[in-house]
């Protein structure tokens, strides 16, 4: 297929079909209970629906700067010093992009344009290394906590257990990406394996991409970010949790440590339109083992989008009122 247009448009029909059938499939589940109203809708919200759902707002609020002090030390890594208040503007408009556009990588392409603009040409690369680890490594530390908890409170319970399997499997996957990309003999062993599948072209680029991977090859770096994962995702995880109290799920915080990075991580993959509709049937039919309703279960994703398509919009503001670049000002170093 050498047209791009219609490229572009078998990609969008597709991701339409993923987002639309499994959305179909939650709103069956929702209407087809017995009693179902739609003033149940109405009733999931109250007066005491405004405090949890403030305690939300702030929860992702500080999880965005601290996910950006990652991002910074990972582009600084790499030679790109650019002042933190400038590259929070740059995140928040990427969360923007993400938020608003049809796709959920639309804002990372945003930030890697956005350095390059600031920095030249040369910061391409880094800019992409940097934002593509950082998206990753954010996965897989929710894994880490999946896993946590499914060790300390579900490994007993066998109706629990099954969904313990799926974060091993990608916790080891991510393990063996990480050792690719930040190891000299696997990557060189990729790059070997590659080349026989990748144009000639491509090769090139993968071989830079992962030579520029083993600058995180530091130990001080790596703790580091670990800390700044550990309070990102726990953040962004209680934004779950205080978007169900809003909604008067009664609920211990563990099943949310459990089951919001499996849905993570498939609201992640840029297989539908802003990760709606696989999102929502996963959580629906996951936090279903936990007795919560069909409709609550839904509610609380749908919310949690919402606080972050609010926080989303100083992005909006950052881009509109942005100006022209400034990274030359910006520079620290």
């Amino acid at each position: 297929m050498t047209n791009p247009k219609l490229k572009s448009s078998v990609v969008f029909a597709l991701k339409l079909v993923v987002t639309l059938v499994p959305a179909y499939f939650v709103y069956r589940n929702i209407v087809g209970a017995p009693d179902w109203d739609v003033s149940d809708l109405y009733r999931l919200f109250s007066a005491k629906s405004v405090g949890p759902f403030l305690l939300a707002l702030l929860c992702l609020g500080v999880s965005n700067f601290t996910a950006c002090v990652q991002w910074k030390l990972l582009l600084e890594r790499q030679g790109v010093h650019l002042k933190y208040m400038h590259l929070l503007k740059l995140y928040y408009v990427g969360l923007f992009f993400n938020n608003f556009m049809p796709g959920n990588v639309g804002g990372d392409v945003k930030k890697v344009y956005d350095i390059r603009m600031q920095g030249g040409q040369d910061t391409v690369g880094a800019g992409l290394t940097a934002t593509v680890f950082d998206r990753l490594y954010g996965l897989f530390f929710v894994t880490l906590f999946a896993l946590a908890m499914g060790a300390l409170f579900f490994g007993h319970d066998d109706a629990q257990r099954a969904f313990l399997w799926p974060s091993v499997w990608i916790f080891l996957g991510f393990c063996a990406m990480f050792a690719g990309l930040c190891s000299r003999r696997l990557g060189n062993l990729c790059c070997l394996l590659m080349s026989k599948f990748l144009p000639e072209r491509i090769q090139g680029r993968v071989i830079h991409m992962f030579n520029r991977f083993r600058d995180f090859r530091s130990l001080k770096l790596w703790v580091q970010i670990s800390l700044l994962s550990a309070v990102t995702q726990s953040l962004r995880i209680l934004v779950h949790f205080f978007c169900g109290i809003a909604v008067g799920v009664d609920l211990s915080i563990s099943w949310y440590f459990y089951y919001i990075p499996l849905v993570a991580i498939v609201s992640a993959l840029p297989i539908s339109i802003g990760g709606f509709g696989p999102r929502e049937l996963l959580a629906q039919s996951l936090f279903a083992r936990a007795g919560v309703a069909s409709l609550e279960s839904v509610v609380i994703q749908l919310l949690a989008y919402f606080v972050s398509l609010l926080l989303s919009l100083f992005g909006a503001f950052a881009f509109l009122l942005g100006g022209k670049p400034d990274g030359a000002a910006d520079k620290a170093g």
